[in-house]
């Protein structure tokens, strides 16, 4: 087996290099599905910086791209301050004895290790000691900017989804069952779809998005609130994902759902009275139709191929 080995929290263009490198290295060895990435959970800065380092996708969220890359296996190991401490000598062992490997890829700049002594050197060496296979992909760069999580990470935490997009290579996402609310944008005529923010998963800036809606009737514009609902909620504690999916019918209590969030259009702001709240809320979702009206055929062409994909992997059952 040919590894990618990374942490790999979302499969951003600089990572889709490295799956292909891959697997046009099991090509040329004569054993093309023989490839696959090695993980790791928690990130692995968690656990030796002890910092929290939030994610941009979680498990099930990584389990979609990863079939949606087409990677062919995908072990996830366990990242403990144990396996921290592992000389990389010893790291290269552990991962021989788990898997039957012939080949290694990281990116050029993958450092592992205890005290993050190994990297592309050292590995080259093992590997020709070892006989395996090895490349080492130089980073990506796209409008003069290095793709990377960090960055990603950064892009998001400011709204600014064009740019998280642009090196993600789709746009940013969020999955999960809808959750009963308090029933207000009912009241108000905006019915919205609910979603429990994952705790570990970065967290856009606070405001109202354009977003896509995968749900079992297929793909519907939405019009995505990040925040506390400032207009009612004195306290501003309660964070919450709300979704007023545009011209959909029906309720959507325990299903899943999975919203792309594309363009940041306002910040979040109390207002003085329902009325006056009603009003912008019309403005969002009129600007948040229009931009799903309008995306630009790479946009659809991913969100026709991940449509189906979409379907099966979030159990949805779309007629």
């Amino acid at each position: 087996m040919i590894a990618v080995l990374g942490a790999f929290d979302g499969y951003h263009l600089g990572h889709q290099k490295l799956l292909r490198t891959a697997a046009e290295l099991a090509l040329k060895t004569g054993a093309q599905a023989e490839w696959g990435v090695v993980t790791f959970s928690p990130h692995p800065g968690t656990v030796v910086g002890g910092r929290n380092i939030p994610v941009l996708f979680t498990d099930r969220e990584r389990d979609f791209l990863g079939r949606l890359f087409q990677i062919p296996a995908t072990l996830k190991i366990s990242f403990s301050r144990a396996l921290a401490e592992l000389s990389p000598t010893d790291f290269l062992d552990y991962l021989e004895d788990i898997l039957p490997l012939s080949g290694i890829v990281v990116g050029a700049d993958f450092r592992f290790g205890r005290n993050r002594e190994g990297d592309r050197r050292f590995i080259e060496e093992e590997a020709r000691r070892r006989g395996w296979l090895f490349e080492a992909v130089e980073p990506l760069t796209v409008n003069g900017e290095k793709v990377a999580s960090s960055s990603i990470r950064s892009h998001v935490a400011h709204g600014a989804m064009n740019s998280a997009a642009r090196l993600l290579g789709y746009p940013f996402f969020l999955a999960g069952p809808v959750v009963k609310g308090d029933g207000r944008g009912t009241a108000l005529g905006f019915p919205t779809a609910n979603i429990a923010y994952p705790p570990e998963k970065v967290l856009p800036r606070r405001g109202v998005y354009a977003a896509s809606v995968y749900t079992r009737t297929g793909w519907r514009a939405g019009a995505l609130n990040v925040g506390v609902n400032p207009t009612f909620n004195e306290d501003g504690k309660e964070l919450r994902a709300e979704t007023y999916i545009i011209e959909f019918d029906g309720t959507l209590y325990g299903e899943e759902i999975v919203v792309f969030i594309e363009e940041f259009l306002r910040e979040e702001k109390k207002f003085r009275s329902p009325e006056l709240l009603v009003s912008c809320m019309k403005d969002d979702a009129e600007r948040a139709a229009r931009h799903f009206a309008s995306s630009e055929p790479g946009k659809e062409k991913f969100f026709r191929n991940a449509g189906e994909l979409l379907g099966e992997v979030f159990r949805l059952s779309v007629p």
